[in-house]
């Protein structure tokens, strides 16, 4: 995927995620994709071995995605992620998501800039995606998922 392309998969994907889809638009995300949350690999914070099949399979790539993407769907009622600028080189995108939305059982307003960082593999195709979340974001989407 050419780098002018990238814009494009990730407004894709975010209106997938507001559609409440769990769709990945094709070549967007590599089949081994790792995610993170501030640095975190994804697979660590299940508390397994990143090198366990099993892990890798339900933590990395779409599939992934879809369980992160599930677990804030679960914590907001309603929701709309949208894109703002985002630096792209053959190698790296970097920008800022901001997602709205509506707490789960306190019905209070969410909203965040999300800090977004992809890094690319040279077909163009995310291989490694990192979000930062606030720690006081973090727990209040925590705590919305319990009710």
């Amino acid at each position: 995927m050419a780098p002018h392309r990238l814009p494009g998969k990730i407004d894709q994907l975010l209106s997938y995620f507001n559609r409440r889809l769990m769709d990945v638009p094709d070549g967007f995300l590599d089949h081994n994709a790792q995610l993170r949350l501030n640095g975190v690999p994804y697979e660590t914070m299940l508390g397994r071995s990143p090198d366990e099949p099993l892990v890798r399979l339900i933590a990395r790539g779409p599939a992934g995605y879809r369980f992160a993407a599930k677990a804030v769907h679960r914590a907001l009622e309603t929701v709309l992620a949208t894109r703002d600028a985002f630096e792209i080189t053959p190698a790296r995108a970097a920008g800022h998501v901001i997602l709205r939305g509506t707490l789960r059982g306190s019905g209070d307003v969410f909203e965040e800039w999300l800090p977004v960082e992809l890094t690319l593999t040279p077909a163009g195709v995310v291989k490694v995606a990192d979000i930062q979340l606030t720690d006081i974001a973090l727990t209040r989407l925590i705590v919305a998922r319990t009710h």
